[in-house]
């Protein structure tokens, strides 16, 4: 695909910010690894396991507390076991794309900082990240906007400029208190259906698209 960025001046957006479950990579592995091994040690904790898989997308403390109620310190180690994660079919080259046009790029994840360097280490994505901003960066997780804020003071970006690819409504309404345009990545969840006024992408490719159609609406 040939594209429309022949520098970073010409294009509308300066950022794209990444989340990283269900968007960049497909993490379940882990977490269903870590709840086998609770359950093979706790099995009356199989009773909230049912609640932890219907509370995903959200704050990995949050999904914790509501299935297993006041025995976060005591589980969240076990989602730290390193299982290395799935990359997304089209992702490499999308990312390597943008970088050729000098679009800045980041990670805003509510995974913890240790798992998220890991997993974005064993996948060899890290060295296509200006800024990685997890959990433990951040006092309040996604909607609230500090970690997409947070990574755009890394990147010296404004939210006007900046683009936030995630799979989930924590997600989009992340992007948009942050006052950045959110698009919907849904090729982990590709029977799910879209929030209306959500911006879905099918595949990785379709954020480089997005782009170029939006800086030619703005040439």
């Amino acid at each position: 695909m040939t594209s429309v960025f022949a520098t970073p001046s010409r294009t509308a957006f300066d950022a794209v910010i990444w989340d990283y479950d269900g968007t960049l990579v497909a993490t379940g592995a882990a977490d269903i690894a870590a709840v086998e091994t609770l359950v093979r040690r706790d099995p009356t904790a199989a009773d909230g396991a049912a609640v932890f898989w219907a509370c995903e997308g959200q704050p990995i403390q949050t999904r914790i507390e509501r299935a297993w109620p006041g025995r976060v310190d005591e589980i969240l180690p076990l989602f730290d076991i390193a299982v290395r994660p799935r990359v997304f079919p089209g992702i490499r080259a999308a990312l390597a794309a943008l970088r050729t046009t000098g679009v800045r790029l980041a990670v805003v994840s509510s995974r913890r900082c240790d798992p998220l360097e890991w997993g974005l280490r064993a996948t060899r994505l890290r060295p296509a990240f200006v800024a990685v901003v997890g959990l433990d960066d951040v006092v309040e997780p996604k909607p609230s906007p500090e970690g997409l804020l947070l990574a755009m003071r890394s990147l010296g970006v404004a939210p006007a400029r900046t683009v936030f690819v995630g799979d989930s409504t924590l997600d989009m309404e992340a992007g948009r208190r942050a006052g950045v345009t959110a698009w919907r990545s849904s090729w982990a969840h590709p029977g799910r259906e879209n929030r209306a006024g959500d911006f879905a992408l099918r595949r990785p490719q379709d954020v480089l698209s997005g782009l170029e159609g939006m800086t030619a609406q703005a040439g």
